[in-house]
């Protein structure tokens, strides 16, 4: 980890934090198309110096997360024409008796522990598709429901190794078993959930009613009219989707790449609709190649990623830590209070992937320096602290982790409904309630 005074020259670490910033707020407003804007900044940094082209294009834009990503659009794209996502929405609804927050709250407990047991964005993927459906056939917005799941599976990826990718990069770096995280988390995990529904409910419980015309047009419909006619694509894209879903849940099993897999799906899926694809290909439709280019989000993850690239590169994170490490003076009860609401700024701030990437030596440089030995066990509460501060600032603004950009953009793709501005305004006061209550909890259970 570098500081300012080693990393780039103070001029071009200034510069990264103005870059990151301009372009933050601009994503935030909406204003422009945020690709333009992630992908600007990103070749900004690279223009001036900032990070350089080679660290950018190997470190900082990670291929696998961009492939994975990309391939999880791709199929989400391709399935949905399969209609069975609508048919088994409609099930759905009619289970719960059109009601819809005991929906949300049923979705968002199988987001948490869908995201415990496996990950949080592949929790994601699977969820949300449905959920928009459900709104949609219901006819009621799907924000809500969408602050309520993606804040329930960064919550419920916390309590365990596995959880989500910033877990596993500090399972990797620290010797923390798994019964360790879900005795000290897992009750955490519990409390912030129930807080999160109880404030969902005062907030929004008495505006989710269905219309009675809706009901009576909700009961009248027949699932099976969502199907698609085209056998082979309704069956074979089934089965290729439900193969990839399965494979991708036992890849640590299998030992083979997530993002290979993804790949793999999306390319059989690409093959199965091959008939569209050379439609547009003969009539040498470019604009909507450039449609499908934007719509798998490939360029804005990768602007966005090399401008993450940028601020780590530059130093500022740890020139954060270290001021806190002066400002605590060696307390391990305060520095892990500090860490624990300056990791769930940078996460809200920034991805929390590479965040967690960057924190992860300054954490142990602080333990070292603290209790005067390597051993970064002796400071375990303040990896608690990392990892508690990851989770609830993953869920602040959409741009905090990568599992809500690609909720926002699935949204977007089914009509909108969801902007930085509606999501924030909710989710960002839920957070910093959580972060209060995460530090309550600290300082009675964990210090």
């Amino acid at each position: 980890m570098t500081e300012f005074s080693q990393g780039p020259a103070l001029w071009q670490a200034v510069a990264a934090i103005v870059i990151f910033a301009a372009a933050y707020v601009c994503i935030l407003i909406e204003r422009w198309d945020r690709m333009y804007t992630a992908l600007g900044g990103g070749l900004l940094m690279i223009v001036l110096g900032i990070i350089p082209i080679s660290k950018a294009v190997t470190t900082y834009a990670n291929w696998h997360v961009l492939l994975l990503l990309t391939s999880l659009f791709v199929i989400a794209g391709l399935f949905q024409k399969t209609g069975l996502i609508s048919y088994g929405s409609s099930h759905i609804i009619r289970k719960f008796r059109m009601k819809p927050f005991t929906l949300l709250v049923s979705l968002s407990l199988l987001a948490a522990a869908s995201s415990a047991l496996w990950d949080g964005l592949l929790a994601i993927a699977v969820i949300v598709p449905i959920l928009l459906k459900s709104t949609k056939i219901m006819k009621l917005s799907p924000v809500p429901f969408l602050i309520s799941v993606l804040l329930s599976a960064h919550i419920g990826g916390m309590t365990t190794l596995m959880g989500n990718l910033s877990n596993r990069l500090v399972g990797q770096s620290v010797p923390i078993s798994a019964a360790q995280m879900l005795a000290k988390l897992g009750p955490l995990s519990l409390i912030l959930l129930i807080v999160v529904y109880v404030i969902l409910w005062v907030v929004y419980g008495r505006s989710m009613v269905i219309a009675e015309t809706s009901k009576r047009e909700l009961l009248s419909l027949q699932p099976a009219s969502y199907l698609i006619q085209d056998r082979l694509f309704l069956i074979g894209g089934s089965l290729i989707t439900g193969l990839t879903l399965l494979t991708l849940l036992l890849q640590g099993v299998l030992g083979w790449k997530a993002s290979y897999i993804a790949a793999s799906g999306a390319l059989l899926l690409f093959l199965l609709g091959y008939k569209q694809w050379m439609h547009h290909i003969k009539h040498k439709d470019v604009q909507t190649a450039w449609q499908a280019v934007k719509d798998s989000q490939f360029l804005f993850f990768f602007g966005l990623f090399v401008m993450v690239g940028g601020l780590t590169y530059a130093g500022f994170t740890g020139f954060v830590a270290a001021r806190g490490l002066e400002l605590s003076q060696g307390s391990v009860p305060f520095l892990t209070n500090l860490l624990l609401w300056l990791t769930a700024f940078g996460s809200a701030m920034m991805d929390a992937i590479p965040y967690t990437a960057a924190m992860i030596p300054v954490v142990k440089d602080m333990g070292k320096e603290i209790f005067n030995y390597s051993s970064p066990t002796a400071a375990i509460p303040m990896w608690w602290s990392l990892l508690a501060g990851t989770a609830i600032g993953s869920g602040v603004t959409l741009l905090s982790s990568t599992a809500n950009m690609y909720a926002a953009v699935l949204a977007e793709q089914e009509g909108g409904g969801l902007t930085q501005r509606n999501y924030v305004i909710v989710a960002a006061p839920i957070s910093l309630l959580l972060c209060i209550i995460a530090t309550i909890y600290f300082n009675i259970f964990l210090l």
